[in-house]
C-alpha cells in the first residue's frame, strides 16, 4: 500500500495510527519535512518504507538541511529520478520556483547550480556550492533530467495548473513522462481539482498540511494548519 503525506512541518505523530495499523506501507512525503535531526524518520521507518521529496522549508535552517542531505536519508529523496515503489514508477521534483533562479513562465535566469555559482559572489557560496536557501530551488536542469524518463506518478512540492498558484511547466513535464497522476504538497488547503481539471488523462491531488491520501487520491486524513492560533 502506497500512502502520500502532505507537508509534516516537523510533526509526524498524525501518521502513526495509519502506518501502524496497515501492513507493507510505503509512505511518500511531499516535501517540507522540516526536520531538526534524522531521528523522526528513523523512528517512523520502523513501521513503513519512507520516501520523499524536499520542500522549501528543508533548506530554511542548517539543521533541516543536514537532517536530509547529511544523513543516509538523502538516498530516499526521489527528487530528479524515478523509483519503483511496490511496482509503481514514481518520479520526483522537489523544491520550489524562485525568481532569482526561475519563475515560469518567465525565462530562467540560470540553467543549473554550476551556472548560478559562476555568477555568484564568493561570500555567498555555502559549503562549496549554492547558498543554503537555493539548495531547494528548482533549476531548468532539474526538469530536463526527468523529461526523457517515464513514470506512472509524478510527485512535486509545487502545484501544477489549474491551481491558482500552479505552474504549467509541471503539467508539461507530466505529459512528457506519460504519468497518469500528480500528487503535490506545499499548499496546505487540500485544493480540489475535480471540477476544473480538463486533462482527463492525468488526475491531480493536492495533499495538504499534515494530510494523508491513498494512491487513488482518497483522503485518509485532512489536516488543518492552525499553528498561528496556538
Amino acid at each position: 500500500m502506497i500512502l502520500f503525506a502532505g507537508d509534516p512541518h516537523g510533526n509526524y505523530e498524525h501518521l502513526y495510527p495509519f502506518v501502524k495499523e496497515k501492513k507493507n506501507v510505503a509512505l511518500v512525503i511531499l516535501g517540507d519535512l522540516q526536520l531538526t535531526s534524522p531521528h523522526e524518520l528513523d523512528k517512523l521507518s520502523e513501521y513503513c518504507d519512507i520516501w520523499f521529496i524536499h520542500g522549501n522549508h528543508d533548506s530554511k535552517t542548517v539543521a533541516a538541511f543536514d537532517a536530509i542531505w547529511g544523513s543516509e536519508w538523502k538516498e530516499r529523496n526521489i527528487h530528479g529520478k524515478v523509483v519503483d515503489i511496490q511496482g509503481v514508477r514514481i518520479a520526483g521534483l522537489g523544491g520550489v520556483f524562485r525568481g532569482h533562479i526561475w519563475m515560469p513562465p518567465n525565462r530562467p535566469m540560470f540553467f543549473d547550480p554550476i551556472h548560478y555559482c559562476q555568477y555568484m559572489s564568493q561570500e555567498k557560496i555555502w559549503r562549496g556550492g549554492l547558498p543554503l536557501r537555493h539548495r531547494t530551488s528548482i533549476f531548468p536542469s532539474d526538469v530536463e533530467v526527468l523529461e526523457s524518463q517515464k513514470a506512472d506518478i509524478l510527485i512535486t512540492h509545487e502545484a501544477p495548473r489549474p491551481h491558482p498558484q500552479g505552474f504549467a511547466v509541471i503539467n508539461q513535464l507530466a505529459r512528457k513522462m506519460g504519468v497518469s497522476k500528480i500528487f503535490h504538497g506545499h499548499h496546505h488547503d487540500n485544493f480540489d481539482y475535480t471540477p476544473i481539471n480538463r486533462n482527463k488523462h492525468c488526475d491531480i491531488f493536492n495533499i495538504g498540511f499534515r494530510s494523508l491520501a491513498d494512491i487513488e487520491g482518497n483522503y485518509l486524513l485532512k489536516g488543518v494548519d492552525d499553528r498561528d492560533k496556538k
